[in-house]
């Protein structure tokens, strides 16, 4: 590959392991109904297979940002692509729902380690007027990844088990690794002593745990249960003493100073938001496909790539326009967008054909391409240089924790309104079957009403980060 220009072996690595990483998110979504048969459990339980992982990586990723700083992101990057792959490995081998979640933990460490690395590489690969068109390109590997997943997924579950789902993408994981050694720049890390915020980390993982894992309890306490209260309760006030904390600590895990800058803050705000509003449709849309109008898991997969293949076109577009004419605008269309697909999936029902449900996945698809890479743009343009991997760590740390709560938050809602309606129903005569494939539809559309508002929300912010300045007081165009 002599031919390429580094910043292109740059993006073709991280590319490969980014498509690998989010291949993984998607196939674990799809396999949730296959996972909940198999091992006789409900969803409350099998949402721990991601979230788990999401929790650890989330939690993990900042303090990998932060040493990638002083070691290398090459080091980082690379050694996380082997973990990853070493992780994948024993989720396969795994005999119960259990093993399966602590070996996604393992898995978890390994993608907090080339994740946290990844947009920092391939921002500083590329030239500044370039930044939106590269990170455009690694958002389009990610809906690369997206569409692979749910195709090979559901034709695997079709024809050979779920185990097939994590050991068929070890040649993936093997050749990302080889990729990272021979094509990535073999970086020097900074001189000096790497000071650790210990008490951040703990705080910020402790805090994250306790509030997803008390939501997570709702389903079977209930609401105002006291150990719902309990770890609610203590997340947010750890998390609160996690704030305190950086703002003394000497080399804080997140550097108070970056929120400092407004645009960095409102964009930071809008990315939580909209990963917060698109999780539901991910962790719910393939109940909805499978158990209510009764379409085969390769069909669901299908289908569901859809919005993938939309975002694979416009994501590049996307960026490339951001380069040109500001980020602001693409994000802000991006956001509503989004918002409006959600709010036409409200009219989903039992008799929905696929040639009414086809046209809003691909407004989704529309929203998404085009809202990530200006909005990371933004992110990573407000930030100094020598915190890159900080602010590429934050982004992604985003990302995993709206993810998180958004599948705690949307696996609860519609656990509870599921049941609720399954249980009028059967009152009604309906038997078991019929009451379950009749609940989901009006479950869903609750919770997709939330996600309707939050996307209005990262719609807002997306808006306000056009009236402040970057770091180097260059204000973002509107």
């Amino acid at each position: 590959m002599k031919f390429l220009s580094y910043k292109w072996k740059a993006l073709l690595t991280v590319a490969i392991g980014t498509i690998m990483g989010t291949m993984d998110a998607s196939i674990t979504a799809i396999a949730f109904p296959e996972l909940t048969r198999v091992f006789h459990t409900d969803l409350a339980t099998v949402m721990w297979v991601a979230v788990a992982y999401i929790l650890v990586s989330s939690s993990s990723m900042l303090i990998f940002g932060k040493i990638s700083d002083f070691m290398g992101r090459t080091r980082i990057y690379t050694a996380g692509t082997a973990i990853f792959t070493l992780g994948m490995v024993a989720c396969a081998l795994a005999q119960t729902v259990e093993q399966i979640i602590i070996f996604r933990i393992v898995q978890a460490l390994g993608a907090a380690m080339s994740i946290a690395c990844a947009v920092a590489i391939v921002t500083e690969a590329f030239p500044v007027n370039e930044t939106g068109k590269g990170l455009g390109m690694l958002s389009m590997s990610v809906s690369a990844g997206l569409i692979l997943g749910p195709v090979i997924g559901g034709f695997l579950l079709e024809w050979l088990d779920w185990r097939s789902l994590f050991y068929m993408r070890a040649p993936i994981g093997i050749c990302s690794f080889l990729m990272a050694i021979a094509l990535l720049k073999k970086d020097v890390g900074r001189s000096g002593k790497i000071k650790l915020d210990i008490v951040g980390t703990l705080t910020s993982s402790a805090g994250l745990f306790c509030l997803i894992f008390g939501m997570a309890q709702i389903k079977n306490h209930g609401l105002k249960a006291p150990i719902v209260l309990l770890f609610v309760g203590s997340g947010l006030v750890i998390l609160f003493l996690f704030i305190l904390a950086e703002r003394r600590a000497t080399d804080p895990i997140v550097d108070p100073a970056l929120f400092k800058n407004r645009t960095f803050s409102y964009a930071m705000a809008s990315l939580l938001l909209f990963f917060l509003a698109i999780t539901p449709y991910t962790l719910i849309m393939p109940f909805y496909l499978m158990e209510s109008i009764n379409l085969s898991p390769l069909e669901s997969g299908m289908l569901l790539a859809v919005v993938s293949m939309v975002t694979i076109v416009i994501s590049p577009l996307s960026g490339t326009l951001s380069d040109r004419f500001g980020p602001v605008w693409p994000s802000v269309f991006g956001a509503g967008a989004t918002a409006a697909a959600f709010f036409c999936m409200l009219g989903f029902d039992l008799r929905t054909d696929i040639a009414t449900i086809i046209p809003v996945l691909i407004l989704l698809g529309l929203g998404v391409g085009a809202f990530q890479p200006p909005n990371n743009s933004t992110i990573m343009g407000a930030a100094e240089h020598g915190k890159l991997g900080s602010a590429s760590a934050l982004i992604a740390t985003e990302r995993h924790v709206g993810i998180s709560l958004g599948m705690a938050m949307a696996g609860t809602i519609f656990s509870v309104r599921q049941t609720m309606y399954q249980s009028a129903l059967r009152l009604e005569g309906w038997n078991d079957a019929q009451a379950l494939r009749r609940a989901i539809p009006p479950a869903y559309r609750e919770v997709l009403l939330i996600s309707v508002f939050l996307a209005l929300g990262a719609m807002a912010f997306a808006l306000l980060s056009a009236r402040k300045k970057t770091k180097k007081g260059i204000s973002q165009p509107s």
